[in-house]
């Protein structure tokens, strides 16, 4: 079955992922034009933050 392109306003991706604490600046869902709303749907679905962990800069130690 053919999907078509998603020719709605992104702002409805934009808000789910403004929900989850990640901005525009972040993850612009602008940029993802041209794909159906499931596709989009499952990027927003899988989208997390990932926290910096405390070390963060640091090198391992061997």
């Amino acid at each position: 079955m053919y999907e078509y392109d998603y020719s709605g306003d992104m702002e409805f991706y934009q808000k789910q992922l403004a929900a989850k604490g990640i901005t525009k600046e972040m993850l612009n869902m602008d940029n993802y034009a041209g794909l159906t709303a499931r596709e989009l749907q499952g990027i927003v679905d899988s989208v997390r933050l990932k926290k910096k962990a405390a070390t963060a800069g640091e090198p391992a130690s061997a």
